[in-house]
């Protein structure tokens, strides 16, 4: 790896100033789990990098307000979301993710805020989150903003975020009573994986309402599928149904192949668990009241 400046700033306005000046070339890291690598494989050389470490003090708050909705800073850890008991009890469907995303080692290091930023398209929030109607905090010496998370990723590794904005905090809204992430892997279930499917919708009279459905790791960001919601909306489950917005999502979606499988492969994967998510999403723990 070539040498490089570390820069500490010491509060969160040193640092937005820092990177909002004209000859900055470097990168802001939090964690840096994923630089770190991008760095050892050659993949990223930069004169100097922006450590957020020192600011953790004041921007690792997680709440959780009565209503469901969820506040988390930028610099909280995925293992202190995992750990928090009001955002788990609030959001169930995180802890399910939380618990075959990377390992307890990286998710004790990772940054929410970081973790956001990076943009590879086969990580596990982005789809949830995004399925959730989560917004992320950006925020520069301009001012701050929300930006959607469904609105965030813009291609490999592209995100929406200005050069001089960091992710500050993330945004969840309530969570909806039925909520699933159907994690697809062709090795371990902590791996990366093959398709992700994220699915939340609530119940009006047993029928389906409000449904909202993302894929990711198949495609180059998280991806809507609509045709699926709209075969969904509005009705009561049964197996016919899953089959019919199954194919839905497979004739919409234009998923991209790679060292995890085939375009084939990958549109036979959603064939088969989108019905999967849906159904489980159904019967899965439903949010409760505000507990921390």
């Amino acid at each position: 790896m070539s040498p490089f400046e570390l820069l500490k700033p010491a509060t969160l306005d040193e640092a937005l100033k820092i990177i909002a000046a004209p000859d900055f070339a470097g990168r802001p890291v939090s964690g840096a789990t994923a630089i770190s690598l991008m760095r050892r494989a050659g993949i990223l050389n930069v004169d100097s990098l922006l450590s957020l470490e020192g600011l953790r003090a004041g921007l690792r708050r997680i709440q959780v307000t009565d209503d469901g909705q969820a506040r988390i800073d930028g610099l909280a850890t995925l293992g202190e979301m995992e750990g928090h008991a009001g955002l788990c009890a609030s959001h169930p469907l995180l802890p399910q993710v939380f618990s075959t995303l990377a390992n307890p080692r990286v998710r004790n290091v990772a940054m929410i805020g970081g973790y956001l930023s990076h943009g590879d398209p086969h990580m596990d929030l982005p789809p949830v989150l995004s399925a959730l109607g989560a917004r992320a905090v950006a925020q520069s010496v301009r001012g701050v903003r929300e930006i959607a998370i469904d609105q965030l990723y813009q291609g490999y590794y592209e995100t929406a975020l200005e050069a001089d904005e960091l992710i500050t905090g993330l945004a969840i809204p309530r969570q909806p009573a039925c909520a699933c992430y159907k994690k697809v892997t062709t090795r371990a279930r902590h791996d990366w994986p093959t398709l992700g499917i994220a699915a939340a919708f609530d119940l009006d009279g047993g029928r389906i309402a409000r449904v909202r459905l993302f894929i990711g790791a198949a495609t180059d960001r998280p991806l809507r599928l609509r045709q699926a919601e709209a075969v969904l909306d509005g009705q009561g489950w049964s197996a016919e149904l899953g089959r019919r917005a199954a194919q839905a999502a497979v004739d919409e979606a234009t998923l991209v192949p790679d060292s995890h499988g085939s375009m084939e492969y990958k549109q036979a994967l959603l064939r088969a668990y989108l019905p999967e998510a849906v159904e489980q999403a159904l019967q899965a723990p439903k949010p409760a009241a505000r507990q921390a």
